[in-house]
């Protein structure tokens, strides 16, 4: 699970690149983007599900205490059968083996939001125009949200398409550690060819992969 630091860094990571990487997005633009990124976070705080986030594709399930926290599935176990042996390996609970709720992973959390972001979402449209209309409005905001996961919490080298020189631009105060890994950290990126060097070494236009 995440802590509230490597969250609050996720969200802000993610809403400084749709409020700054973005300007000359057209349908949608770069409001709309924020307006959607701002709006998944709201949605991660109100159920309180960011707890629960590992990484892009898992979630654990909700702690104990936690509103959410339920058993949803039980069988007997299949090493002591129900008896709650006390030398039982599996460690089981009285006799039985227990799953629990959890959230979606971030990838599902966004797909579920595809028909409140993609406004072609309902009309009559072959799975090729569908698919064409949700890269085009929902590319931009899991961009944004996948991206932040990456550089906050847990990398997955899922997004492509942004350089250095964004990454300054989304921090003109400076980009803090977390994301440069300090003054000893060696990136990959790419010009001409395959690079390697700190992020303070880095030209505006060197391709990242975050």
């Amino acid at each position: 699970m995440i802590t509230k630091e490597q969250y609050e860094r996720w969200k802000d990571f993610s809403i400084r690149m749709a409020k700054t990487c973005f300007k000359r997005k057209r349908n949608p633009n770069w409001e709309e983007i924020l307006y959607a990124v701002e709006g998944f976070f709201e949605m991660l705080e109100y159920n309180e599900d960011w707890m629960c986030i590992v990484d892009w594709d898992s979630s654990e399930p909700y702690p104990e205490g936690h509103p959410h926290f339920r058993r949803t599935y039980q069988c007997l176990c299949w090493h002591c059968h129900g008896l709650k042996k006390s030398d039982c390996s599996y460690n089981c609970e009285d006799g039985h083996i227990y799953d629990y709720a959890e959230p979606l992973c971030p990838s599902d959390m966004c797909k579920e939001c595809y028909e409140s972001w993609n406004p072609h979402y309902w009309e009559d449209l072959s799975e090729t125009q569908l698919q064409k209309y949700d890269e085009q409005f929902c590319g931009p905001i899991t961009c944004c949200i996948r991206a932040g996961l990456d550089m906050g919490v847990a990398p997955s080298a899922g997004v492509i398409g942004f350089t250095a020189g964004d990454i300054r631009k989304m921090y003109p105060e400076g980009v803090p550690d977390w994301i440069t890994g300090g003054k000893e950290h060696r990136w990959s990126y790419w010009l001409s060819d395959k690079l390697n060097g700190t992020f303070k070494e880095m030209p505006d236009e060197a391709g990242l992969v975050l």
